[in-house]
């Protein structure tokens, strides 16, 4: 990643996709922000930030052509949608709940004695497993509710959190374990 001309002391250096070669990342106690150039060739940078507000957190997608920590920052706040937190099994999915539904599944495997990665490769031969410790990092970050235990009235969460993720294979192999 560039950062020569990225200086988070300030803020208000330009972010551009000459600036970066790879994900820049910020987090602090309030915000939680991922920039990266666009991977179909656009002179833009991709942008993926939370805030902490009371109740939970904003969340914004969006693309800019130059941008900066400031205004990305300002824009999460003005414009994020509203995800309600720490996250429950079960809830909708409004485009912010991935790491958190993802969490989830990690723990349930812990507590049961699984491999989340031997039961994600099932699911998904092709793709690359998750970096769970970034994905556990980012859920503990935005607050998620574990449950006492997994029972299975807890594991019926967790399988409508796979669905709203779109890991539907993931939650048909999670179905099937005892």
């Amino acid at each position: 990643m560039k950062t020569a001309s990225f200086r988070p002391a300030t803020g208000m250096h330009p972010i551009t996709v000459s600036h970066l070669d790879g994900v820049l990342a910020q987090r602090t106690d309030r915000y939680d922000l991922y920039f990266w150039p666009c991977p179909y060739g656009q002179n833009e940078v991709v942008f993926d930030g939370f805030s902490k507000c009371d109740g939970g957190l904003r969340h914004l997608v969006h693309r800019y052509v130059r941008t900066d920590l400031n205004l990305a920052m300002l824009d999460v706040d003005t414009y994020g949608h509203f995800s309600p937190r720490p996250y429950q099994l079960g809830q909708a999915c409004d485009g912010s709940i991935t790491e958190c539904a993802l969490a989830l599944f990690v723990s349930f495997c812990r507590e049961r004695g699984f491999s989340p990665d031997e039961l994600h490769r099932a699911a998904y031969p092709k793709e690359e497993l998750p970096a769970w410790d970034d994905v556990l990092s980012a859920a503990d970050w935005q607050g998620v509710a574990y449950p006492k235990q997994w029972d299975e009235k807890a594991k019926s969460g967790l399988l409508e959190s796979l669905h709203e993720i779109n890991c539907h294979s993931l939650a048909a192999i999670v179905s099937e374990l005892p």
